[in-house]
Order: structure tokens, then sequence, then C-alpha cells
């Protein structure tokens, strides 16, 4: 599939005022990667920064980042803070979070983008049963809805059997099931998962208010 940001699901061109996320997840400390991620999303035009959790520490079963430098990714994310929408972890802390200068303690957060009809609900991926319909339906999600999650490391767009849409933007400092790291795009135009260097992992469009995983 061509990049989404090429064209608008054939209606809406780049460069028009499209609001546009970069949304990442488990950076676990690693600023390097952070880095490319943040370049990455400057030169798609991204306008917000979705943070899914596990900012700074690697996490007791995974193995130190190549770019691991927690201090570092504090003071980087700061200079960003009035872009950022973030949220907690399982592997954040309270301390963590009193050295943002944006708000990441929530375990939850809604998004809306005026292309899609349905609700998107955005969790780090460890507390909330999302995949079977009865866990879906007390977090009032419906069939199209979509839940955007971090935690696996692992980068996907996976309709689930339930009809919830699953969007994993993947690890920026560990991935799993990758040579390398990865973040999402997020627009009214669609969802683009890429890894950093800039290759597509997976992709779907926005149409007629419904994403289009076909």
């Amino acid at each position: 599939m061509e990049s989404i940001l090429l064209r608008c699901g054939g209606q809406k061109e780049l460069g028009e005022d499209v609001m546009r996320y970069l949304v990442l997840s488990d950076i676990h400390g690693d600023v390097q990667a952070l880095e490319v991620a943040l370049q990455r999303g400057a030169a798609a035009d991204c306008t917000r920064i979705i943070i899914l959790g596990d900012n700074l520490n690697h996490g007791a079963r995974n193995k130190l980042p190549s770019g691991y430098k927690p201090s570092d990714v504090v003071p980087l994310l700061n200079t960003h803070a009035a872009k950022i929408m973030a949220l907690r972890g399982n592997c954040d802390g309270d301390v963590d979070g009193m050295l943002f200068d944006f708000p990441c303690n929530a375990p939850y957060l809604y998004l809306t983008l005026d292309a899609f009809a349905g609700k998107i609900f955005m969790t780090h991926g460890h507390l909330y049963d999302f995949k079977t319909s009865a866990g879906a339906a007390k977090l009032g999600l419906t069939p199209g809805d979509i839940v955007l999650s971090g935690h696996t490391h692992v980068p996907g767009i996976t309709p689930l059997e339930n009809g919830v849409i699953n969007i994993n933007p993947g690890s920026v400092g560990i991935p799993r099931g990758q040579p390398e790291g990865s973040f999402a795009i997020i627009d009214d135009c669609g969802i683009e998962i890429k890894g950093l260097s800039g290759q597509q992992i997976a992709a779907c469009r926005i149409v007629d208010g419904k994403v289009c995983t076909a």
C-alpha cells in the first residue's frame, strides 16, 4: 500500500490543514531511538504527539536498549510538552511522572478524529480486556471502534473477533518481531505504522467514517 500521507483517500491533499498525530509507545529510555521517531514525525508534519506509556524504565524482563539514557529522554520530551497527550504504562512510576512537564499518569484516554465515526480508546495495554466481547462491552466499545495500545512491543493493525480494531505502534526502544523500533501516524486519512528507517509496516485508510483494513 502506498503511503496514506501522500493522499487522503483521494479526498484531501497533504499540506492542507489536517490534524496529524505521531503515536509512540514503549520508549523505555532509549533517547537515540526517540530522537529518530520525533524526526520522522516532524518530517510527516505531525502536529500532536501521543505517548502510550513505558517512557523511561527498561523493565526487568527487557535488555537495556543501546541508546538507553532516560535522563536525556525527559528534557527531550519536555521540549514537546505542549503537543503531547500521554498515559501511563506498567513500567512507569509516580516519580517518573513528576519529571515531565505534561500529564502522563492516566490509565486511558480518548481520541477524536473528524473523519472517524467510532470511538478511539487509548491505553497502554496491560489493564483492560478489550479482546473479548464482554471486555469490550464493559469499556463501551462496539464493532468498528479502535483500541490504540502498546505494551506488547509488536506493531500491527489487528481486527479482533469482537469487531474492535487493535492498533499497536510497536516499541520505539525495544522492538519485538521487527529489526528496528517503530511508531504510528494517525490522521483523517487513516493509520500508518512505520519502522524508524521509514519502512512501512502496516497501514489502513479511513473511508466513510470507518477503518478499512482490507
